[in-house]
């Protein structure tokens, strides 16, 4: 059994005042990192392999700065000002929760003990509908809640976060298929709450997310072919591509929204299509055939979409090649990326941008971020696998906001770690330059 803290003792002494509960201890092993293979392309193979904690000086002039994460308990901790790479960092160690087909517990005590720092909102499917039957909770029961959850922290229940995005309040929409859940996290835990998903309600299986400009949250599910819309509370508002009760996408599984053109883009990957569409769901343009193509304005497997205030870039190929299209949805190049050609391994890659025009591309594999210029040439990249503050473990989704903050969805972790980005240099500087490197400060 682990040795108990202070804190623990005393938790325990009091607990034992209101009620004794049997709390039958278990080991949890620590999830590990399966990002084994490393690409050996020689753009790839020149960056090194660098924690990105607490500063990295980049190519070109890029500075990225460790601001905190948001740990598999939902709750957002800062970085407490610690320099040294040895020091211990808020929010490490707290395992992923357990996937939502069961798993061990995340702690010793029970995990039904143990507060959430998420509100449910629950969403059902017509004709099934909520049922108010909260648990009873006696006084000494939630007395002995709190001092457990004082103990031994709060319930973890992000297990793998794969896609993100953030509204106006600063809140992080993150998608959680291996928890049938998307969460919406305020960095000061006050509003956070988690949409519930899978069968029997509007969501079955998440997987991108958008916001628009009053802060509804829109979510993509490839297995009900529709995208499922909610106000920012988390109350249902209604379906996109449903058409008489029948979907009109094979399975959206990426979108995008700009948020000053109120228009809704959609990958629709098994078809090889991009639509365009206005918020209500009508559709503007597509681009692609219903087929794999290889031509302008053609498609192969698309699988994510990111977009600035100049252009949209679509991923394709499995995590191959970026796509670029100018604002009026009309292709202006492309560039190749770097990887295996292994679809079945590669297609977790996601990319971002920043209104610079810079393209963030997670390595999934390699547990690095890339960083490219505007024209595809690679510029920086930074990561190196690991638990740790600035390590990952097969981050997913990316995500970069206003501010330029990057947060990145530290999959294998089951947390979001958020990092700021700055860039004294002008952006021509860097599409002009090629070379790659990193050096931690």
């Amino acid at each position: 059994m682990k040795l108990l803290s202070a804190r623990q003792v005393s938790s325990f002494a009091l607990l034992s005042i209101v009620t004794v509960a049997g709390v039958a201890s278990a080991q949890h092993n620590r999830i590990q990192s399966v990002a084994e293979t490393t690409a050996t392309d020689p753009q790839t193979a020149a960056l090194k392999s660098v924690r990105a904690f607490p500063q990295l000086h980049l190519h070109g002039g890029l500075e990225l700065t460790y601001l905190g994460m948001f740990s598999p308990d939902a709750v957002y901790r800062p970085h407490s000002g610690a320099t040294g790479t040895g020091a211990a960092v808020p929010g490490e160690g707290i395992e992923p929760a357990a996937t939502a087909r069961g798993g061990a517990p995340a702690s010793i005590a029970p995990e039904w003990m143990l507060l959430s720092s998420e509100r449910l909102a629950e969403n059902f499917e017509p004709p099934g509908r909520a049922q108010a039957a909260p648990r009873a909770t006696t006084p000494a029961a939630s007395i002995r809640n709190h001092l457990l959850t004082y103990a031994y922290g709060r319930i973890s229940v992000m297990n793998w976060p794969r896609a993100l995005v953030t509204d106006s309040q600063g809140r992080v929409v993150i998608s959680d298929p291996g928890a049938n859940a998307v969460h919406v996290l305020d960095p000061r835990g006050k509003t956070s709450f988690r949409l519930v998903c899978g069968k029997g309600y509007r969501v079955h299986r998440p997987s991108g997310v958008a916001v628009d400009g009053e802060n509804n949250i829109y979510v993509a599910d490839p297995e009900h072919g529709m995208i499922v819309v909610f106000d920012q509370y988390g109350n249902f508002q209604r379906y996109i591509g449903n058409y008489r009760g029948e979907p009109e996408y094979a399975r959206p599984q990426a979108i995008a929204i700009d948020v000053a053109r109120r228009h809704l883009f959609v990958v629709d990957s098994p078809r090889n299509m991009v639509f365009e569409l206005d918020l209500d769901g009508n559709e503007l343009k597509r681009l692609g055939k219903n087929r794999r193509g290889e031509g302008v304005g053609e498609f192969d497997a698309p699988t994510d979409i990111a977009l600035n205030q100049h252009h949209i870039y679509v991923l394709d190929r499995w995590g191959m090649r970026v796509q670029v299209l100018d604002k009026d949805f009309t292709p202006v190049g492309s560039f190749d990326l770097p990887g295996l050609r292994e679809p079945q391994r590669n297609h977790q890659i996601s990319l971002a941008t920043d209104e610079e025009g810079r393209v963030y591309v997670s390595g999934f594999l390699d547990a690095s971020v890339h960083v490219y210029s505007p024209v595809g040439k690679l510029l920086s990249g930074f990561g190196q696998t690991g638990t740790k503050a600035g390590q990952f473990a097969q981050p997913g989704g990316l995500w970069v906001d206003g501010r330029n903050r990057l947060y990145v969805a530290d999959s294998g972790n089951g947390r979001v770690q958020m990092f700021q980005i700055t860039s004294p240099s002008v952006l021509s500087d860097l599409s002009e330059s090629g070379s790659a490197g990193a050096s931690a400060e």
